[in-house]
């Protein structure tokens, strides 16, 4: 297997950047459906793009600016928090994509 490529897929550089793009895709396609359609819908699906794309930023950049010396001055509540914040943005992104296409496609119907 080619060296580069194996670097890649290990490291998983490529899908990082594949998802931090594609979040960001959604987010910019979130807002400009709710500001052309005033759709609460829309920004609905703007809020959960944007926490997905912090959870994930968050994700990626963590181990490098987080290490056990930080952990030590943040204390017990601020782990807590570190941990802890993550899948909240996740879950809560997800469910706002999710709520707002589905607010979305029943204001659709509410103005056919």
């Amino acid at each position: 297997m080619n060296s580069s490529l194996e670097t890649l897929i290990q490291n998983g550089l490529l899908l990082d950047a594949f998802g931090v793009v594609g979040l960001g895709l959604i987010g910019l396609a979130a807002v400009r459906l709710a500001r052309r359609n005033q759709s609460w819908g829309g920004t609905m699906m703007a809020c959960g793009a944007i926490a997905l794309l912090i959870a994930r930023l968050y994700v990626i950049l963590s181990p490098h600016f987080i290490n056990d010396d930080v952990l030590h001055r943040i204390g017990p509540v601020g782990i807590s928090v570190t941990y802890g914040l993550p899948p909240i943005l996740l879950t809560l992104g997800l469910a706002g994509v999710v709520w707002g296409l589905w607010g979305h496609e029943r204001w659709l119907k509410e103005n056919r």
